[in-house]
């Protein structure tokens, strides 16, 4: 299968969207598939060019946008993108992002017929803030947000979600488009403690003045308002208190860093807050070394990345209550979950002063993590990629057929397509489920049928073809 991955957001840039493309490219490819990934240029560029090649990534030409700065926008549209997916021989087309290039993936999908499978990563109602940094709140509002959410959704063939969370709230906002639940897979691989020297990690712990006997409270990723590390942050007093060895690291860069580090000053516990700035993606895996437990108050994640990937290193995982992590976490098993606050300090207590407790957390986490595995992801959006084929395919031979103006083609229309939440994301065997044979016998008739007009139109051009010669004999 040739795939076309079309994102705003993609390597050097560092963030959950970013990673799972990376991912799914790679897993897609060990299965034998083409995949070719479409980004925004990162600086201005008169033309679409190729910049990488495992996998190949491309880069189209961009601006900056005054919306959400420092992020670059395209137009919606591309002649260039159109010609090289012909060439290329695309079969489908998958969107990660709602904005310009997710807006370029749809009408490209509609120039070349081709369907489409969208991603919706991010609940954007909790992101309005970052427009014109807030400035026009009043006008892009999260009600905006949602509406917009819809509009977006309706128009691919089928949508992938992470979880139940998202799923339920674009129902909610009045999608009506096939849903996939599919969870995004993870290369454990990097993340685990047996690749890694521990010379080197003493290194990087000495580089941030971490002594042996300290204990670290990693929070790891983008540094932005709705990550709530400001939350953590006030809560370091009540911890330091309980637990005067531990510190913590903030590892990542982003809009919010010179008001936590502002925060940190105030609160005067400067020396228990390391801020390690931006790390290189290659090597994330080593930072997550230097925790010894992972803290998250976000409550904005669709699935949270960083949540595995710590699974992953081993950690013991210290997360808010949220329905985003409700299927990963069993409090008191692989994590421990807090509703208030308040409850961090205790929490970190508990985990740092019985090291059983901890390698329990932390062993039962990376036997969870285990089931979310790249391969089994790449597997299952390999289904949804055919299931949305099917649907396009069979929606092609339907209107062909209603071209024919047959008088019973209406009742092929009528019919659809089991919806993949009915069946478990994925359309059941033909002889378990009725209504599978009837939505393939539908297709299987509307398609015969469509072959009968087109055959229709030639035996018509034929004939027309005849009389006209006749007629030429006869002047």
């Amino acid at each position: 299968m040739n795939i076309a991955i079309i994102t705003d957001t993609y390597f050097p840039d560092i963030n959950g969207v970013a990673s799972s493309i990376y991912t799914l490219a790679l897993a897609l490819r060990k299965r034998g598939n083409r995949v070719y990934i479409f980004v925004t240029s990162q600086n201005t560029s008169p033309v679409v060019r190729r910049v990488g090649k495992n996998p190949p990534v491309f880069s189209i030409p961009s601006f900056p946008t005054i919306f959400v700065r420092p992020y670059r926008t395209t137009i919606p549209y591309s002649f260039r993108l159109v010609q090289i997916l012909k060439r290329l021989k695309i079969d489908i087309i998958h969107t990660q992002t709602e904005f310009s290039m997710g807006l370029m993936g749809l009408s490209t999908s509609m120039t070349l017929h081709l369907p489409i499978v969208h991603t919706y990563h991010t609940m954007l109602e909790d992101y309005t803030h970052y427009i014109l940094g807030g400035k026009i709140k009043k006008i892009i509002t999260p009600e905006v947000a949602r509406k917009y959410s819809k509009s977006f959704c309706n128009v691919p063939t089928g949508l992938i979600v992470p979880t139940e969370k998202v799923k339920n709230a674009l129902r909610d906002y009045g999608v009506k488009k096939p849903i996939y639940v599919i969870p995004t897979g993870i290369d454990v691989s990097p993340f685990n403690k047996a690749n890694f020297d521990p010379a080197e990690i003493d290194e990087l712990r000495k580089k941030f003045g971490i002594r042996p006997d300290e204990k670290i409270l990693l929070s790891l990723g983008r540094v932005a308002k709705e990550k709530s590390i400001d939350k953590v942050i006030d809560q370091v007093p009540a911890i330091c208190e309980k637990s005067p060895n531990v510190r913590v690291l903030v590892v990542g860069d982003g809009p919010a860093l010179p008001e936590l580090k502002a925060q940190a000053e105030k609160l005067g516990i400067s020396d228990k807050v390391i801020f390690a700035g931006a790390a290189p993606y290659a090597e994330i895996g080593k930072y997550y070394q230097l925790g010894d437990a992972f803290i998250s108050c976000s409550t904005s994640e669709t699935q949270g990345l960083t949540y595995y990937e710590a699974m992953a290193a081993g950690l013991p995982v210290i997360a808010r209550k949220d329905d985003a992590v409700n299927e990963l976490f069993k409090d008191g098993e692989n994590a421990r979950l807090f509703k208030d606050e308040n409850e961090i300090a205790d929490i970190v207590s508990e985990i740092f002063k019985d090291p059983v407790t901890a390698e329990r957390y932390s062993a039962n986490a990376e036997k969870t993590v285990a089931n979310y595995s790249a391969e089994v992801f790449a597997g299952r959006v390999e289904e949804a990629y055919m299931n949305a084929i099917s649907r396009h395919v069979r929606a092609k031979a339907i209107r062909r057929a209603n071209v024919g103006k047959l008088h019973f083609s209406n009742k092929y229309n009528q019919t659809k397509l089991v919806p993949p939440e009915e069946d478990k994301h994925f359309l059941k065997k033909e002889e378990d489920d009725p209504k599978a044979v009837q939505a393939r016998e539908a297709y299987q008739t509307a398609n015969r049928y469509a072959d009968l007009v087109r055959v229709g139109r030639k035996v018509k051009a034929k004939r027309k073809e005849s009389q006209s010669a006749e007629e030429k004999k006869e002047q």
